[in-house]
């Protein structure tokens, strides 16, 4: 395993992350007083729970359409990732183990690497969750609580060689229905 390239995470999702692990993980609690100065806190009756981290090094032009999904594979289903399709995908697996391929590099960020993260003081203050490394073309299994982002344009496959009925989050990124047509001179 490494950490995620060397580009320091900003914006939104950096923000997000730095709050939350500054509240001291994915817990609710309410405040006991006022708090040190150094002390992180959440408000009363407010929880956030990273799920999936990953990175994209290519997206859709804009304007896009973000859609979130809940999908199932039951045992012995499965499906092609067509290569011309140009949806960016993050997925998180819920329950059961989803078998993968991909034509490309990719990063997988497991759930053990999600609870350390979560575990005040278990990783450096200013970390990232680190991803494991899969070659292009290397058959990898997503289990419960593990995250990856399929790239765009790029074949394989998704499939269920488990007893279990297999599900995930997905939250995919694809350029407007409709956009895939060459406009005319």
């Amino acid at each position: 395993m490494r950490l995620l390239p060397s580009v320091r995470p900003r914006g939104r999702l950096w923000s997000a992350l730095r709050l939350w692990r500054s509240w001291a993980g994915p817990v609710t609690r309410a405040q006991a007083g006022t708090p040190a100065a150094e002390e992180g806190f959440a408000p009363e009756g407010v929880a956030f729970e990273p799920l999936a981290f990953g990175t994209a090094a290519e997206l859709p032009a804009t304007p896009v359409d973000l859609v979130l999904v809940r999908f199932g594979i039951e045992p012995g289903a499965g499906f092609p990732i067509e290569a011309d399709d140009p949806t960016v995908a993050l997925a998180y697996v819920q329950s059961g183990v989803l078998t993968v391929r991909v034509e490309a590099p990719m990063q997988v960020t497991r759930a053990t690497m999600i609870a350390a993260f979560a575990t005040p003081g278990a990783v450096e203050e200013d970390a990232f969750p680190a991803a494991e490394e899969i070659a292009a073309g290397t058959e990898f299994t997503l289990a419960a609580g593990d995250s990856t982002v399929f790239p765009p344009n790029v074949a394989g496959e998704i499939r269920n060689d488990g007893q279990e009925r297999a599900e995930a989050l997905v939250t995919l990124i694809a350029p407007p229905a409709g956009d895939g047509a060459t406009p005319a001179p």
